[in-house]
């Protein structure tokens, strides 16, 4: 399949984060981040000095937003010249101590337990043409320390994204044809039919799962999301 594949995610999305600058952090990783809920509460207290990485970084947006929660803040991307122009971004925004490396996720670069705060968001169902999630959710444990936190954003089955897209090859994954926005055309992607398959996946290595669910109109576009948060086993 991968020599199938003529997408080059470097290339992609290189011209998508280097013309721009940094957007405005997620809404939903301020909620999650800063707000308090009935399911979901995290202990602002303990942020203050705990390892926080953003696995798939993109512009910086959200490293600012957790810098301003007084975390020691990580990052992850996939080229030289994402990872320099997101410390540009935030050095721009007078954030200066953020170490942010090239990466995937099935390769994220620091070591064994290093992080107590890991968030995937829109990130961890991009696959590059090799069809092994499961490899990504042993990275993502590998990284984290007992008890840690995974914070996850993944696209439902009837989210836009998957409005054009065809079989992977191989059950539950997906190449996207058509993208509106021009930058994911024949990537694969990981399409999860519902909660119970998210954790079913995820908990040979985590555990203590809440989920929570967009579910927006945007004028036309279904940003239909599954949100999660779990802890590392």
């Amino acid at each position: 399949m991968s020599g199938e594949n003529k997408y080059d995610a470097k290339k992609e999305w290189n011209s998508l984060f280097l013309n721009a600058g940094m957007s405005f952090p997620s809404e939903y990783v301020i909620r999650i981040l800063k707000g308090s809920f009935p399911r979901l509460n995290l202990d602002k207290a303990a942020f203050r000095g705990s390892r926080f990485c953003d696995a798939g970084c993109g512009d910086g947006r959200n490293l600012l937003l957790a810098k301003t929660c007084g975390f020691d803040t990580f990052g992850v991307e996939i080229s030289e010249e994402i990872v320099a122009k997101v410390r540009s971004n935030l050095s721009k925004a007078g954030i200066e101590q953020v170490d942010v490396r090239v990466g995937s996720n099935s390769k994220i670069p620091f070591g064994d337990e290093f992080f107590d705060y890991l968030l995937s968001w829109n990130a961890c169902y991009y696959m590059g043409g090799v069809l092994d999630f499961d490899a990504y959710v042993r990275e993502f444990a590998r990284v984290l320390r007992k008890d840690g936190y995974l914070i996850l954003s993944i696209p439902k089955k009837s989210c836009f994204i998957f409005k054009t897209s065809e079989p992977a090859g191989k059950e539950g994954y997906r190449i996207i044809r058509n993208d509106p926005f021009k930058v994911r055309d024949g990537e694969i992607l990981r399409m999860f039919n519902d909660e119970k398959e998210i954790e079913a996946v995820f908990s040979p290595f985590f555990k203590d799962f809440i989920f929570a669910s967009i579910h927006d109109d945007c004028f036309g576009y279904e940003y239909h999301w599954h949100l999660a948060v779990c802890k590392r086993k």
